[in-house]
């Protein structure tokens, strides 16, 4: 009989025979920075619940050519939304808010077509708003209030709970909640609610704190374009809950060990396992596939594995966090160029850590389109400031966007492409079956006519 000793030494060197190696990620970060004309870097891949892999690469300003390391703050962009939806998932679980009432319960003065609206609806962007962008604005904490309190009538663009359409500014009204209900500035309350338990000391929305750290520049540029430092740098406290959010590939780590372990950290539980699985679940169909919105993270299905993924791409910097829950894995890359999130070394890393099936083959898309459908898709959709033209012409489809019209052609599962700037949409029903909807760009415009 084999010793207790030796059973164990056997386990162990069994485990490290099965560890992936994922050392071609050394070359292909470099190069894939190369070609997309992205600064600075850093990358984490997890492996059972373990940080396996966790390297920086380029600079963190063309300019001074100071290294990136793993701890080197970069804005996340969206990817913000997970911390966000975890820190007003703390409040349910306290039972302080409840996800499907008026979020008129916990704030007053809202315009009447926000204050109706739901946690629910605005955390799985089924609230029916349009969508805004971050930029420059104001920097003091009272503006969160005082801008969502000041939006315009229109805003409400969909009824609410009928369709899925991203938007971000569903996540500033989100955090208003979470501000009004602990009467806290927003900043403060995810960072008592989800940093500090999480032991993220340095992750912040502040500017003012984030630059007392090794921080990354923000850079646009491309595979030809030299990247330049953008300035001044983009802030605006209104919508730090929709994507602000500073971080370092190392802190990003931490909460995403906790995620996999239903919200267990170091041996305690820093976040509770209810919110975890909240955010596990899928509560809106995105149309044009498989996918659907948790809240703050986007299920999918890759080759067989189930993931729970957001990215980020604004202003100077570009991250994404893919998660694996069922194998305790996960791929973190952070970046300071706008929209960069090294995709070749992302589907590298999950390729060596999680065991993907083979790649199926998209469905031929189809030659052609019956009349009567044609008709069906044939109107005019608008949202968001954008007006969206489909005409029928000589058997086919026509797009006209920005008073240019673009041919429009049928694409595998439904989806539809043009060679203009609008390459991928899809045309969505109503609970009657006639086309209401076009889904474009991650956003769904209303049929007007």
């Amino acid at each position: 009989m084999r010793s207790p000793l030796l059973l164990c030494l056997a386990c162990t060197l069994t485990a490290l025979a099965q560890k992936p190696d994922f050392s071609a990620l050394d070359e292909l970060a470099p190069r894939t920075m190369r070609d997309s004309g992205t600064p600075g870097a850093a990358v984490v891949v997890i492996h059972h619940g373990q940080v396996v892999y966790e390297k920086a690469f380029g600079v963190a300003s063309v300019e001074t050519q100071s290294p990136v390391t793993a701890e080197t703050l970069f804005r996340i962009g969206s990817t913000t939304k997970m911390f966000t939806a975890a820190a007003v998932l703390t409040l349910v679980e306290e039972g302080r808010v409840e996800l499907d009432k008026p979020i008129s319960t916990y704030v007053r003065g809202l315009p009447s077509k926000i204050a109706i609206l739901t946690l629910r609806q605005l955390l799985s962007h089924t609230a029916g708003l349009g969508d805004r962008g971050s930029g420059h604005g104001r920097h003091d904490d009272s503006a969160l209030g005082e801008a969502i309190r000041a939006l315009p009538p229109d805003i409400a663009e969909l009824d609410p709970g009928a369709v899925y359409s991203y938007s971000s500014l569903g996540y500033w009204i989100a955090g208003l909640v979470l501000e009004s209900v602990t009467g806290k500035p927003y900043a403060d309350a995810v960072a008592e609610r989800v940093l500090q338990p999480l032991g993220m000391t340095r992750t912040t929305f502040r500017p003012l704190a984030a630059m007392t750290y090794p921080l990354a520049q923000q850079h646009e540029g491309g595979a030809k374009q030299a990247p330049r430092v953008i300035r001044p740098f983009a802030d605006d406290s209104s919508t730090w809950p929709g994507g602000s959010l500073f971080s370092s590939a190392r802190e990003l780590s931490r909460f995403v060990l906790a995620f996999l372990q239903n919200g267990k950290l170091d041996g305690k539980q820093a976040l509770p396992a209810g919110v975890i699985a909240a955010m596990s679940q899928p509560h809106a169909a995105i149309p044009g596939g498989s996918d659907h919105y948790t809240y703050g993270l986007v299920a999918s299905r890759d080759r067989g594995v189930l993931t729970l993924s957001h990215g980020g791409a604004r202003v100077g910097f570009g991250s994404l966090i893919v998660m694996a829950p069922e194998h305790r894995s996960a791929v973190i890359v952070v970046t300071n160029r706008s929209g960069s999130t090294l995709g070749p070394v992302v589907q590298k890393a999950m390729e060596l850590a999680l065991p993907l099936g083979p790649e199926e083959p998209e469905p031929p898309a189809p030659t052609a389109i019956p009349e009567e459908t044609l008709r069906r898709y044939s109107g005019t959709y608008a949202g968001g400031g954008w007006r969206i033209t489909i005409s029928q012409q000589a058997g086919k489809l026509m797009l006209t966007f920005e008073g240019k019209q673009y041919p429009v052609e049928p694409a595998p599962g439904g989806r539809f492409t043009t060679s203009g700037p609008l390459s991928d949409f899809v045309f969505v029903p109503g609970p009657d079956g006639a086309i209401r909807y076009l889904h474009v760009e991650l956003r769904t415009l209303r049929k007007v006519e």
